[in-house]
């Protein structure tokens, strides 16, 4: 779909957001099956490694931020064992493919929650407020994970490190940004 998300800083401020992004990414990928108590020390060593540009508070900084996400009770079950990092997934929804890495995914008998990291420091007050193209991102990754896990209860969330916040998106509102909803909406004139 068209990304319609608020324009984002251009050059090296550009640069910077990403490479931070990246960084919080893999922090969260490597960070959950390091014991709690050693997660900083070994964050700190890696980001002096893969971010030795960065300042030592900026980098400090960042490990904070992480380490709020992943010591908060709310979140613990998705950082967890059986949970998993940076999935890859495709499936064909209502004749479109869809195809995506989703950030975590967490597996059960009767459900699976899909997450997707979002590091900037805008977060919206609710799920009503999160920006359409992140709608029809978690709208398309649910309707593929019903095809790869029937059956079974899909739940999609945004996690919004700079809080941290983690926003669920209830079907409602996903019904409303699923694949093909706006082709066949102009198919139809609407």
């Amino acid at each position: 779909g068209d990304d319609d998300v608020a324009a984002v800083p251009q050059g090296a401020m550009r640069a910077a957001a990403v490479n931070r992004g990246l960084l919080l990414h893999a922090l969260f990928e490597r960070l959950p099956p390091v014991a709690p108590e050693n997660r900083r020390a070994v964050a700190l060593r890696w980001l002096a490694v893969q971010a030795a540009d960065l300042d030592v508070a900026a980098r400090a900084a960042m490990v904070d931020e992480a380490l709020g996400v992943l010591n908060d009770r709310a979140h613990s079950a998705l950082f967890g064992p059986g949970s998993l990092a940076e999935v890859p997934l495709s499936a064909v929804v209502d004749g479109t493919v869809v195809a995506g890495i989703v950030d975590r995914l967490l597996v059960t008998a009767d459900a699976v929650t899909v997450i997707d990291y979002k590091t900037g420091r805008h977060v919206p007050d609710s799920a009503a407020a999160v920006q359409p193209s992140y709608l029809r991102q978690m709208a398309a990754y649910r309707g593929a994970l019903a095809a790869i896990f029937p059956g079974r209860r899909i739940d999609a969330a945004l996690l919004y490190t700079a809080g941290p916040r983690l926003i669920g998106l209830g079907d409602a509102l996903l019904d409303a940004h699923k694949p093909g909803l706006a082709a066949t909406k102009a198919n139809l004139g609407g």
